[in-house]
């Protein structure tokens, strides 16, 4: 990872290393499935540190892909049960949980990135 890499994307993510690669995973799958060059670009630059997501996030470009994605999310979750949505919330979370245990699992032995020598604990285990 280069340094920029190592940076949480939104300073709420500085003690949280699991949501902050899963925003920057998301980021990554938007843009990959998103026919937009300029939103390409965006994130591009975002991912890299070039630019702040809290400065894109209110361009036009960004509304133009995530606005119909997070509109349709909100239409498919307000038709599942209170059961249903607390499971894929676990679902969601053990997700996240795994990727992040298995980002460290990759990240070389000999590396002197202190943002995996000591990762904090990982909700819901004993770690």
């Amino acid at each position: 990872m280069t340094v920029a890499e190592d940076r949480p994307l939104l300073p709420a993510h500085e003690n949280d290393p699991a949501m902050a690669l899963q925003l920057r995973k998301s980021l990554q799958t938007l843009a990959d499935a998103a026919p937009d060059p300029s939103f390409k670009k965006m994130v591009a630059d975002v991912l890299s540190g070039r630019t702040s997501l809290r400065d894109v996030v209110d361009s036009a470009t960004f509304s133009s892909v995530v606005n119909p994605l997070v509109t349709g999310a909100v239409t498919e979750l307000s038709q599942l049960s209170a059961k249903e949505k607390e499971a894929l919330a676990a679902q969601g979370q053990r997700r996240i949980e795994d990727e992040y245990a298995a980002s460290i699992a990759e990240a070389p032995a000999d590396s002197d990135d202190e943002y995996f020598d000591d990762p904090p604990p990982i909700l819901g285990t004993d770690w």
